[in-house]
């Protein structure tokens, strides 16, 4: 049996280790739909992506596939359906797992029916100017709500027809100190010289978004409502990514949206590119995740991009996104003190991990 798990590994540690070591008791393979080098957070990635990839296949899991950056640095919802979406179209992964601070299949489950139930109503407490999750937590008064993974949680089976293992999460959980289960913990103990970081990069953006008019932020995903104009206001006089942020916030709109939103202005990441993952990406696998490779030739419902030459073949929305990564990962590269050239995304190579943890 084959599970499936979406990630970003943002870096990888031990919470990421203890869940793909539990999941694997239900089954004796992992599938990793990964984030690229951008993440949900509104960030890039501190690792590059193969590099991430091959960590995960180190500790366990046995295929990563790439959530491309249109999908990993969107919002909850799209995240997780595009997860799912390439989960599902590889025909081979049998059930879907997550870390949550809730394990009980039945409460989720049932919140998650709770939430579609009372949409209407969200929409109408929304309109008193507050954010959606403010809005979902006072139509939904459930504690649950408190917990971010829980959150994703919801929205991986709002949009999964795959059976689910929910895995407890382990140590103080998300945004604390806990150097040994949390990601976010980590990430503030790096050095901007050690990893990739907007902040390397933060003069670039600031021209990027100078250059930009209110109808540019119109055609970004999730500007709306004259958000554009605020934005531009707070371009105008923000020198910094921070100052910026806490500019354009506001009850409507966290802070976590408004990240997202800068980080596509500057990356390109534009409405034209609203439509579902195309193409299954290979980032790195071993011997078992070989052999789901050799199935999946015959069971994946998208095409199965192992090297680069496999995009000419694609249809023109594949190439597209494609050719937008390309781009994306140019500019990634500019996010290290010693930067990187143009072109890594066309020249990059699976990571093949042998059973004896050599490539």
């Amino acid at each position: 049996m084959a599970i499936g798990i979406i990630c970003e590994f943002n870096p990888f540690h031990e919470g990421h280790k203890y869940l793909i070591d539990t999941v694997k008791k239900y089954g004796d393979k992992v599938v990793c739909v990964m984030s690229g080098n951008t993440v949900q957070r509104g960030e890039l990635s501190v690792y590059e992506k193969f590099d991430r990839a091959e960590t995960a296949v180190r500790n366990g899991a046995d295929l990563v596939i790439e959530l491309p950056c249109v999908y990993s640095c969107a919002s909850a919802e799209r995240f997780a359906q595009n997860g799912v979406r390439l989960l599902e179209a590889c025909g081979v992964v049998d059930k879907l797992a997550f870390g949550a601070e809730c394990d009980d299949k039945n409460e989720l489950y049932s919140l998650s029916r709770e939430i579609k139930a009372h949409n209407a109503e969200i929409s109408t407490e929304m309109k008193k100017g507050i954010s959606y999750p403010i809005a979902r937590k006072n139509v939904i008064k459930s504690d649950l709500l408190d917990h971010p993974n829980n959150i994703l949680a919801l929205e991986y089976l709002a949009c999964t027809s795959l059976d689910f293992i929910p895995v407890k999460r382990i140590g103080a959980g998300h945004d604390s100190e806990d150097f040994k289960y949390s990601a976010s913990a980590i990430r503030k103990s790096l050095s901007c010289d050690e990893i990739c970081s907007l902040k390397n990069c933060e003069k670039a953006v600031l021209y990027k978004l100078r250059t930009m008019s209110e109808e540019d932020f119109r055609q970004i995903d999730d500007v709306s409502e004259g958000l554009e104009n605020r934005i531009v206001d707070a371009v105008k006089t923000a020198k910094s990514l921070d100052e910026l942020y806490e500019l354009i916030k506001t009850k409507r709109y966290t802070h976590s949206r408004i990240r997202r939103i800068i980080l596509r202005a500057y990356l390109g990441i534009t409405k034209d590119y609203d439509f579902d993952a195309p193409y299954i990406r290979v980032l790195a696998f071993n011997e078992k995740g070989k052999k789901l490779l050799a199935e999946m030739r015959n069971k994946a419902s998208l095409p199965i991009v192992s090297r680069y030459a496999d995009i000419s073949s694609l249809d023109e929305n594949s190439k597209r996104l494609f050719e937008l990564e390309c781009r994306v990962t140019d500019i990634y590269n500019l996010g290290y003190t010693k930067i990187l050239p143009c072109s890594s995304e066309q020249r990059s190579k699976i990571r093949y991990i042998k059973e004896s943890g050599k490539e």
